[in-house]
């Protein structure tokens, strides 16, 4: 262990007088251990000439020895933190973590300041043994059956949005009038540009410029910024919508994204407060789900954007109630 934090410190600056001054220790002690490093793994990690640099081995090694370092003292701060201070450890995707958990997230810790909720970011299924590192899993589903013993608690509408300025002086009449703009979609949806013509009625359009980005979080970006119009599900957006941030161009009953669901791990080490915090995610999904059918059944567009709606209620391809 003495000779990879000593490795470790030299590869942060490439620099054995740096690592020294940083460990408390000579720059001969720093030396000696990585060059037992080095005997001990059969390879060259560091080239010693005018400057220091890392061999192909030496840089492998290096990026994966600071994550294993940070997880090792995670491990042993939360077993060494005192007993009247738990910790909950929570996975989800990235931008639901951004745009929908974070922003309620003080309400939990402001009824359970015994709990400290610590945050961490994936979007495929679960592996076996994620059980061990995590308390309670959040992921989109098609289906349950994907993610046993898991529930749903927060659904979407999949919605085209747009910043409310690229519609100035601007009508659509027509899901297909949309192919006019900018599309924007992300990677990691489940229902792409494609499927929203399908389900309006029309392939898609010869002429529609779809730009398919890596994350959820840059289309929603680029819809706020301007940039297109971007499929988006309402539960990520809907307090963008409210304040007018965008705005919907067009809107087909029946589009939806898939559902939100959350699993408890087995091995979770503190039941009660896993229990406490999917209660209330519960509730939150619950009251966000009760918003969205408000707010985007209520949505109208302003009049000065030059947007025309055909009337509520209308058939697959035009905007109705939901």
């Amino acid at each position: 262990m003495n000779a990879l934090r000593s490795f470790e410190a030299v590869g942060q600056s490439l620099s054995f007088t740096r690592a020294a001054e940083a460990l408390g220790v000579t720059h001969g002690a720093v030396s000696r251990q990585v060059t037992a490093l080095e005997k001990m793994l059969g390879v060259r990690l560091l080239e010693r000439g005018a400057r220091l640099a890392f061999t192909r081995d030496g840089e492998l090694l290096f990026k994966r020895i600071g994550p294993a370092f940070e997880s090792l003292n995670e491990a042993m701060s939360e077993v060494s933190r005192p007993d009247d201070r738990l910790v909950l450890r929570i996975n989800a995707p990235p931008t639901f973590t951004m745009k929908w958990l974070i922003p309620r997230l003080s309400v939990f810790q402001r009824r359970n300041p015994d709990i400290e909720v610590r945050l961490s970011t994936g979007i495929d299924l679960p592996r076996d043994d994620e059980a061990h590192s995590q308390d309670i899993i959040i992921r989109r589903l098609v289906r349950i059956d994907t993610f046993p013993s898991s529930t749903s608690f927060l659904s979407s509408a999949l919605l085209p949005v747009c910043a409310p300025e690229m519609l100035q002086g601007v009508k659509v009449r027509a899901a297909i009038e949309l192919a006019q703009f900018q599309l924007i979609e992300a990677a990691t949806s489940g229902v792409k540009w494609a499927d929203w013509f399908a389900k309006a009625g029309h392939p898609v359009p010869a002429q529609a410029r779809i730009n398919s980005l890596e994350q959820m979080f840059f289309a929603m970006q680029a819809a706020l910024d301007g940039l297109g119009i971007a499929l988006l599900p309402s539960a990520l957006i809907l307090d963008d919508l409210a304040a007018g941030r965008l705005t919907i161009p067009w809107h087909l009953n029946g589009m939806h994204e898939r559902d939100y669901f959350y699993a408890v791990s087995p091995l979770s080490k503190d039941k009660r407060s896993a229990a406490q915090f999917v209660t209330w995610l519960a509730k939150e999904g619950a009251d966000a789900n009760q918003l969205g059918r408000s707010v985007i059944g209520d949505f109208v567009p302003s009049a000065s954007l030059g947007v025309s709606f055909p009337p509520s209620g209308a058939q697959s391809g035009n905007p109705g109630a939901t």
